[in-house]
């Protein structure tokens, strides 16, 4: 990282138009009280989670577009939109902050990644106020209900009343009974303390920061991984959720090493879940609901047979013994009551060992099915059930022994590096009229720099790092101006970093910051024609993380002698300190620098403006050449009534 430095002298600018210096000062002149403002500040956002049966820091991301479109068994994600906002709810699953947006927005969408929570969630914009829940009634109702007959894991059923895609090995009913009135609710529920995980382990969090369910689950965790006993240890399993259509039945199986079973008919399996359905589908929660049989957060002790090959339960203990391995397996939509139209009997199962996992020909595969990784006392184990969609969080639990080091060969995920990164997304693109303070003819496409922000922070949403992208447009204003930006923030920035991204490239490259304390401005170029189409990336990093998102105020500037320099702002903001003051009031500006006003007019056009969430399909027709010339009003045919109203109308006249 580049320590911070403060620029030395400025190359002076090749060309300035010499209409900007006629004109006498006036301090009289009457101005549009207007502050062309496109953005709602201090939104009051409020998301809950609270119907998800946990309490975690969800992850999650606020739209004013469609985020996802619906897949058959799942929500798939859009590559094509961008976040307006991301943070993590409380411990509690629900967040009460303030965003920023723009005016415009009505409705939003509430998108988060997290397996055990509600993908999406629909609301509105009203009176300031954002209230996004999954639809809470009761937050201490447990899903499971009765039903009206029996139900059976096809595992357990005899063979021969059992669908043909079940009729391999039975498994063992060993650990305890079940209730088939209720979708195979367990009795064998595990009572102590040591071995179980709660809420408070932060179990779902870490999850989420790890799998992000509508994205391809990193390969570094994919693995066929059963657990190895370095030494004598009790082991428990605690399930965290699904989120899945299928009704599935989960077993264990053990071996010593280095004898590993052929395949499952060999593998001698204890039931220890017979219906992994936990009620939360996000695609169907109603149907998914009728058929849940398990709670989230439900533990179960394993228990070790010695004498199991024979087929006795003789001399079991909780004590597994040292240099042994334990297994899973997933027996696809093995319980009888099943989700409404999705019924399919399926040879389908999804194993923990090399070579045991078996496709829906009854045919042994390779390719892991499980995502394992050690995340501090507790080993994560993460199922790809059916369907392939390799976000492996199909059926997802935890396992702790005692001794805790006992399970090793586990890749790790450090508990304390709980930082989320999110890229630069848009947030809006800056215009200006570069003849201030003469009239221009307000086309506002002299400089165009689009706005992207993103941030490196933590589930209690401190911002450690924040990164601002500005994107300058080809035009054919002939001005030599410069692009730069004022970074307003509540943090000490201890380094930064500067790169660009020259038009047509790829990659940034790191360039020579420019930086001036004592404005804290940000030098990005000193003439925007020289690269027309670049990128320029600032990435600044707090020396203790900062609790608000800090804002990137560009403006447009011109070097002159002694230090000084002609600069445009929006309306009514305030230059930098190396402004030459003797500009205000000249022509058609109508500032009033003793009263804290800058970069007025009288008139329906300003000097400059932040077009919040604008792109460049936005501003297409600003950005045609066609269209040189021609004022802001004639383009957009919402804009006079949203300037006559004060802003209170046609919001999204730019997006039309």
């Amino acid at each position: 990282m580049m320590l911070l430095t403060t620029t030395l002298t400025f190359a002076l600018s090749s060309c300035a138009d010499k209409n900007v210096y006629q004109g006498p000062k006036e301090n009289d002149k009457e101005f549009n009280e207007f502050d062309y403002e496109t953005v709602q500040s201090e939104v009051n956002l409020e998301v809950s989670y609270l119907n998800s049966e946990v309490q975690a820091n969800v992850y999650f991301e606020l739209y004013d577009e469609m985020p996802v479109t619906p897949g058959e068994y799942n929500y798939i994600k859009r590559d094509d939109v961008s976040p307006l906002f991301a943070a993590y709810t409380d411990n509690n699953s629900v967040f009460n902050g303030k965003v920023e947006l723009p005016a415009y927005v009505k409705k939003v969408y509430i998108y988060t990644p997290a397996f055990f929570a509600r993908t999406l969630i629909e609301t509105e914009v009203i009176n300031g106020v954002i209230k996004a829940t999954d639809d809470v009634t009761n937050v201490d109702t447990r899903l499971i209900t009765e039903t009206n007959k029996e139900y059976d894991s096809y595992m357990l059923t005899p063979a021969t009343s059992t669908p043909a895609a079940y009729k391999d090995e039975r498994w063992k009913k060993w650990l305890g009974s079940y209730n088939k009135w209720k979708n195979g609710e367990i009795d064998y529920v595990y009572k102590g303390d040591k071995l179980a995980a709660t809420k408070d382990d932060n179990l779902y969090t870490a999850h989420t920061r790890v799998i992000n369910v509508n994205k391809d689950c990193p390969e570094e965790y994919r693995s066929y991984s059963d657990m190895y006993i370095s030494k004598d240890a009790e082991v428990a399993v605690t399930y965290l959720g699904q989120n899945t259509c299928w009704n599935c039945s989960m077993g264990y199986y053990y071996y010593k090493e280095g004898e590993k079973p052929a395949s499952l008919k060999d593998a001698h399996i204890i039931m220890l879940f017979p219906n992994t359905q936990d009620g939360q589908w996000v695609n169907n929660p109603g149907n998914a609901k009728r058929t849940a049989g398990i709670n989230r957060l439900t533990p179960v002790q394993l228990k070790y047979y010695p004498e199991i090959a024979k087929g006795s339960m003789e001399n079991g203990t909780n004590a597994f013994p040292a240099g042994y391995r334990i297994g899973f397996v997933l027996a696809n939509n093995a319980w009888s009551n099943r989700v409404s139209g999705f019924t399919g009997d399926n040879r389908y199962r999804a194993a923990t060992s090399e070579g045991l996992s078996v496709n829906n020909a009854g045919v042994a595969f390779n390719e892991p099915r499980t995502a394992v990784y050690k995340y501090g006392d507790w080993v994560m184990i993460s199922f790809e059930d059916f369907t392939t969609d390799h976000n492996f969080s199909d059926v997802v639990m935890t396992m702790k022994s005692n001794p805790v080091d006992a399970i090793t060969d586990v890749p790790e995920v450090d508990p304390d590096d709980d930082k989320t990164t999110v890229q630069p997304s848009l947030k809006g693109t800056f215009t200006f009229e570069d003849l201030w303070p003469s009239k221009g003819d307000y086309d506002m496409n002299d400089v165009m720099a689009r706005y992207s922000y993103g941030k490196i922070f933590d589930v209690n949403n401190k911002i450690y790092s924040e990164t601002f992208v500005f994107k300058t447009f080809a035009n054919v204003a002939t001005n030599a101006n410069g692009l730069a930006f004022r970074l307003t923030s509540n943090g000490t920035v201890s380094s930064a970093t500067f790169a660009v991204r020259k038009a047509g490239e790829t990659e940034f490259k790191e360039a020579q910051l420019q930086y001036e304390s004592a404005d804290n401005v940000y030098i990005l170029t000193n003439n925007v024609r020289d690269n027309l189409g670049d990128e320029y990336k600032v990435t600044v990093n707090y020396s203790s993380p900062i609790t608000q998102q800090s804002d990137a105020e560009a403006f447009i500037f011109k070097n002159e002698d002694g230090g000084k320099r002609w600069e445009v702002h929006l309306p009514k903001h305030k230059p930098t300190s190396k402004m030459e003051m003797s500009y205000f009031g000249q022509d058609d500006d109508a500032s009033k620098p003793e009263q804290g006003i800058y970069y007025v007019r009288n008139g329906s056009y300003p000097f400059a403006i932040f077009l919040s969430g604008a792109d460049e399909n936005d501003l297409s027709k600003i950005l045609d050449k066609a269209n040189e010339r021609t004022a802001i009003e004639m383009l957009y045919s919402g804009y006079s009534g949203w300037v006559e109203s004060n802003g209170t109308q046609n919001k999204d006249w730019y997006k039309k």
